[in-house]
């Protein structure tokens, strides 16, 4: 694990190591070999290379990969390169089944690294709404403005009317002092042409440029 993890030197090191850990197809060489994600070498394309060749050889390793996977989502930062990898080694419901559970556990707890919460949700499949539409509802009140900016774009994206009521209750909700969270939804609501029916005074009254409200309730942005 040191060497596949060491940021300079020579990558040959590095891949061989990587490949060696790859070969004992044990619980303990995944886990280290998935340490390989939380080191940066100086070179970027070289970098991003060798993560896509750990992300081969977990997959290979099978199955055994897929619990230290799943501990590393809920206890590191970079969450994207294992994801690649559990998306392969699982059918897409039981990946979709396996997230999910992630982040309901996740859902309302502190976190050293919210990041995490927001990639994962920007891995959840579109066609999976209908199961994943709570799981996300939660993440609308999550104090990382990215992890709800990250609930709010598959709401919108996937969502119908009453996805469009739980947005303007954030909207107003979020106040002065989260202003990027106002402004995502009211791209959203731009985009999708929802009326802010039931809402309408108060959205007026917090709505700022250059986002207005037109005759008919639906929220538009002024060219400049």
């Amino acid at each position: 694990m040191k060497q596949a993890t060491q940021p300079h030197g020579d990558a040959g090191v590095r891949l061989g190591a990587m490949e060696r850990l790859a070969g004992w197809k044990t619980r303990g060489a995944a886990a280290a070999l998935l340490r390989r994600f939380t080191v940066q070498v100086p070179q970027a394309s070289m970098d991003h290379e060798e993560k896509q060749y750990a992300v081969r050889l977990l997959v290979d390793m099978g199955r055994i990969a897929i619990e230290p996977i799943l501990q590393f989502l809920v206890s590191e930062s970079e969450v994207t390169w294992p994801l690649h990898a559990l998306r392969e080694l699982l059918p897409p419901p039981e990946f979709t089944e396996t997230v999910k559970n992630i982040l309901d556990k996740l859902a309302g707890t502190y976190t050293r690294w919210p990041d995490a919460k927001k990639v994962m949700i920007e891995h959840l499949p579109d066609q999976a709404f209908p199961e994943l539409r709570e799981t996300v509802l939660r993440y609308l009140d999550d104090d990382d403005d990215d992890v709800c900016i990250a609930a709010i774009d598959y709401l919108a994206r996937c969502g119908d009317a009453d996805v469009r009521e739980h947005l303007l209750k954030v909207f107003l909700d979020a106040g002065d002092l989260r202003p990027r969270v106002r402004g995502r939804i009211l791209d959203h609501l731009c985009e999708r042409e929802w009326p802010v029916k039931g809402y309408r005074k108060r959205v007026e009254e917090a709505i700022t440029d250059p986002f207005y409200l037109t005759s008919k309730g639906t929220v538009k942005r002024r060219t400049v």
